[in-house]
């Protein structure tokens, strides 16, 4: 996500822990407010085959890779059981009526199950005969287990994470926005899901400790929002099941009032007591960066890249604004200036709807990357509970799924803050970021490489989603763009500002989660160097703190895909064809770029 995209969370694994962002997806709702799809012609293209061909694992004949095919399976039956919230954004319906078991028993347990898997891997696994892609899976798979276990067990979420006992309205906006099943079916799901809420909450009140004070206050923003969205889903639902509208009534009643008694609980028993520390501390960063994204590079290593490209973009940015505006100070001048030709309230999301049609009709005309069949994507108001801490994102279409679907989020501007507040948040909603944005959350970026992505025949790269790779494509996609001329100055300093903001990112995610920085640091930074709007560096403050390494894997991705790519032009000399490449990394889904360039590459 450009503005505040839920990470990949370690391949799922992080889901409960970073869920706001995504992740995976954020069920959105729907139906009843009667968004507009993005307007745009549908795709006729033929997908060239990419070099060499993706075979299924299984097909191979290598001996073992039917065996990690056979794992796959496994874990995500294991994902239904221990995660239903998890399965449903993943378009895996068993257990639907189901919600995560938030108690400290449930969660244990569910801890030590993946423990039991990993180890009966690494058992099996010792001595594996794999086909290269096989290989990836396996080494994904065992990636995903350890860093979700890892993380449980250090983060503690039940005990710090006040947000992810508002996480089920994730799931229950999913079933209601999206066609996967009949209606009446959904809907009593989803009324199923409703009646558990109550205890979810108990389990908060049993569960949590000392959260750090910022995470609070997330969870705090999340729980007022939890009556709009819900009132929100009871036409559809009433609709949906016109027999059953007493007990509707009274889940949506219970659930509301028990989020009601939660954000009291928080501003008047946890807030006092939220002193935790959000930092992660260098041996989980680190562990994150090894088993997560596969990286050799230390967070020092990380940290100088970052520094380093901060200042490149800053030159580039004085070179783009002198274009602009000799008269210019500086490109600060220029930005803040820029920042004024933006939409209005009302045509806000008609904007970005707009500039999706245009960025998909440009790569058409440029003839730069495929178009898979089925690809649909939908522009449309961010669901409330989401957006203390979203401008823009992508919601993927659920791998499992039949529907193609995804969702471009984007979050209107509350009528009832101040004409200076609404003036700020419009002011980070310019047209040149207008632009980027949906470059990065749809055209060539989030939307198309995760259509992509479903098409693998691979059911643990279906289900795993790796940062380093979503978010560095998707920032890749952005330079992309610049090198086929598709910006105009205007457009292009804004698109340079937000690089400098993933150079940021790096300096930040390394500097809180490792270093000593503060919280304050941090937006004093995104304010002062960067030249953000404070509201938008305080929402990307806070997210960068529950989010270890994601806020990292936007430049740093993207890096490694840039070498990636010259080194297959290399290879490929005067055959070398710019689509072909992007074809070829696309359909091997989201795989770290190490991983994937040994796969494309041998070693």
């Amino acid at each position: 996500m450009k503005r505040t995209r839920p990470s990949s969370l370690s391949a799922l694994a992080r889901l409960s822990t970073i869920l706001a962002l995504v992740l995976p997806a954020i069920a959105c709702g729907p139906a009843a407010d009667g968004s507009h799809p993005a307007a745009r012609p549908r795709p006729t293209q033929t997908l060239v085959e990419p070099s060499p061909a993706l075979p299924k694992a299984a097909e191979t004949g290598d001996p073992d890779d039917a065996a990690v095919e056979k794992a796959g399976q496994e874990y995500l039956d294991l994902l239904v059981e221990i995660s239903p919230e998890t399965a449903t954004s993943l378009g895996l319906h068993k257990n639907d009526a189901e919600l995560d078991d938030r108690t400290t028993t449930g969660h244990d347990k569910g801890v030590e199950r993946e423990k039991a898997m990993l180890d009966a891997l690494k058992e099996r696994f010792k001595a594996p005969r794999l086909s290269a892609s096989g290989r990836t899976d396996l080494t994904m798979l065992i990636g995903a287990l350890e860093v979700d276990i890892r993380t449980k067990r250090v983060q503690r979420p039940l005990q710090r994470q006040p947000d992810i006992y508002v996480s089920p309205l994730n799931a229950i906006f999913f079933m209601t926005a999206r066609d996967y099943a009949p209606a009446a079916e959904r809907a009593r799901n989803v009324v199923a899901r409703l009646e558990k809420i109550p205890k979810v909450v108990e389990a908060a009140k049993a569960n949590l400790l000392n959260p750090p004070r910022v995470w609070t206050e997330v969870g705090i923003d999340r729980a007022s929002s939890a009556r709009s969205f819900l009132e929100a889903q009871r036409p559809f639902l009433m609709a949906s099941l016109p027999a059953e509208a007493a007990r509707i009534d009274a889940a949506l009643k219970s659930s509301e009032a028990a989020y009601e008694d939660y954000k009291r609980y928080l501003q008047k028993e946890v807030l006092p007591r939220s002193n935790g520390r959000f930092a992660a501390g260098r041996e989980l960063f680190g562990f994150l960066l090894q088993n997560d994204y596969f990286l050799e590079e230390s967070p020092e290593d990380l940290l100088a890249m970052g520094k380093k490209l901060f200042t490149e973009t800053g030159v580039q940015m004085t070179e783009v604004a002198r274009r602009i505006d000799p008269r210019a100070k500086g490109w600060p001048e220029v930005v803040a200036r820029l920042k004024g030709n933006h939409p209005t309230v009302d045509g806000l999301l008609d904007a970005y709807r707009h500039e999706v049609t245009r960025a998909r009709t440009y790569l058409q005309q440029k003839d730069a990357v495929e178009f898979p069949p089925g690809d649909d994507l939908e522009v449309i108001d961010t669901p409330p509970f989401l957006r203390s801490t979203v401008t823009a994102a992508y919601d993927q279409p659920p791998p499992f799924d039949a529907s193609t679907k995804g969702f471009f989020f984007v979050t209107p501007i509350d009528k009832t803050l101040s004409k200076a507040k609404q003036e700020e948040m419009l002011r980070e909603n310019d047209h040149g970021d207008l632009v980027d944005t949906a470059v990065h959350e749809a055209y060539p970026g989030h939307h198309l490489q995760l259509s992509f992505a479903r098409r693998n025949p691979s059911l643990l790269r279906k289900a795993l989603d790796h940062a380093i790779f979503s978010e560095g494509w998707a920032l890749y996609s952005e330079e992309l763009m610049a090198e086929l001329g598709y910006y105009t100055d205007e457009e292009r300093l804004m698109q340079l500002e937000w690089t400098l903001v993933r150079a940021a990112r790096i300096v930040i995610d390394v500097g809180m989660h490792v270093s000593d920085m503060t919280f304050d640091e941090a937006v004093k930074m995104l304010t002062d160097e960067v030249h953000l709007e404070r509201q938008l560096a305080l929402s990307e403050v806070k997210r960068y703190t529950m989010s270890p390494t994601q806020p990292l894997a936007y430049l740093t991705g993207r890096q490694m895909i840039f070498k990636m790519r010259e080194r297959y032009r290399q290879r490929e000399g005067a055959k070398f064809s710019l689509k072909r490449f992007h074809t070829d990394v696309l359909l091997r889904a989201t795989v770290p770029p190490s991983l994937m360039a040994k796969e494309i590459f041998g070693g």
